[in-house]
């Protein structure tokens, strides 16, 4: 997957984009996220409250990172990261224009702690959570927050997943510390894959003796 041309000039329309009527697909702390009004296959994320500072940093630390990755020159660190489009002026403030990810029936994918929570951990399941921990440590690739809510499950006609992480994707705060010590680096890309494997653990636990796969 090619990098997006975020780092080129932002899509700015001519007046903001209309979203205030819209509901939003899916609401977090700090971002809400909207259906692109002009392109089903694009999402528009938001701070939930354009005036809270701590809403607008989320959505600076977002490019921040993305920016970075850009910067590093690898094309297969954006296998399982979403392109970035751009950035937009909307009447709820500024959005960030991403790929919204649907499953093979058209529907919007869900996070990977939905997915758990109502189906367990099946097979092809566990088969991909194995699989994107492989692709951390082969991208070396140390997150903000690697936690399930953060991952979306993406299904395919033969219910195969992939899963994409779409926040929360590069920790700059350890990223001269780790450039001048690789092996430090490689200590808390395992800590951080450990505390994603507690994480779904806790999820499998929460699940009612009547969910089913």
């Amino acid at each position: 997957m090619p990098p997006s041309k975020i780092s080129g000039p932002s899509k700015r329309p001519a007046r903001p984009l209309a979203l205030a009527g819209c509901e939003p697909f899916a609401r977090g702390k700090r971002r809400h996220c909207y259906v692109h009004p002009d392109d089903p296959d694009l999402c528009v994320k938001v701070a939930a409250d354009a005036g809270d500072e701590r809403c607008l940093r989320e959505q600076g630390r977002d490019l921040k990172s993305y920016r970075w990755l850009r910067s590093l020159g690898s094309d297969s660190v954006f296998d399982r990261i979403p392109p970035i489009e751009g950035v937009v002026d909307t009447d709820l403030g500024e959005g960030i224009v991403m790929r919204l990810y649907r499953d093979h029936d058209g529907r919007i994918s869900r996070n990977l702690a939905q997915i758990i929570v109502e189906r367990g951990l099946t097979p092809p399941l566990i088969r991909e959570i194995d699989a994107l921990k492989r692709w951390l440590l082969k991208e070396r690739l140390l997150t903000r927050d690697t936690a399930p809510y953060n991952v979306v499950a993406v299904r395919s006609a033969d219910s195969r997943w992939q899963l994409m992480i779409i926040e929360g994707w590069a920790n700059l705060r350890y990223r001269w510390l780790t450039w001048l010590h690789p092996a430090m680096k490689d200590r808390l890309i395992a800590r951080q894959i450990g505390k994603f494997d507690r994480r779904v653990s806790r999820l499998v636990e929460r699940r009612t003796p009547n969910q089913t796969q």
